[in-house]
């Protein structure tokens, strides 16, 4: 728990520093559809939402820095014949470097920082808490692309690679359980 503690007070400082090289901020707010899996693990994609605010720290015309607190379902799909899911939900923390390449289009690179709210199995009849079960930090890449139609209107396509094992229990399983997600959002900026 300390070890989150010092991160979320990193990510703080940085952007607190980010402000100062700022020339605008924008502030806005995003959803949308993920396809989310986990790893190679058998399992097949499940269909999840995302949303949350972003903030965008603008340093010049062709380059910016943005920031979101994003609610994440994630997971995958156990076994689609019987609807049943691993449902993980996520607090992700994105920080990207963006750059416009051509007049409102752009291209996201960074790092995402995501906590594990809870953790579900479940189908029609049931449901199992597996929270104990899957570690609390997730660390992903994230690479994407977007556009800004008239300065407020945001469409953007992300993948975000994660690098950590989710699976918590301390054994050498044949897969490693990463998050694995494509997300489909659209936004406005304030």
């Amino acid at each position: 728990m300390k070890n989150i503690h010092k991160i979320v007070i990193t990510i703080l400082a940085s952007l607190m520093s980010l402000t100062a090289f700022a020339q605008e901020t924008e502030v806005g707010i995003k959803g949308g559809m993920n396809v989310a899996m986990l790893g190679k693990t058998g399992y097949t994609a499940r269909v999840g939402y995302h949303f949350g605010p972003t903030i965008e720290f603008v340093t010049t015309p062709f380059f910016s820095i943005q920031t979101e607190l994003i609610y994440s379902l994630q997971g995958a799909s156990v076994d689609p014949t019987q609807r049943i899911f691993l449902n993980y939900h996520y607090l992700n923390i994105p920080l990207l470097a963006k750059m416009y390449f051509y007049e409102d289009a752009f291209f996201e690179l960074g790092i995402q920082y995501g906590y594990l709210v809870k953790a579900v199995e479940k189908n029609d009849l049931y449901k199992e808490d597996k929270t104990n079960q899957v570690n609390r930090s997730d660390f992903a890449i994230a690479i994407g692309i977007g556009y800004l139609l008239n300065e407020r209107f945001l469409f953007n396509l992300r993948y975000n690679l994660g690098v950590t094992n989710t699976n918590s229990q301390n054994v050498a399983y044949e897969f490693r359980y990463t998050n694995r997600v494509m997300q489909i959002s659209v936004g406005y900026v304030f």
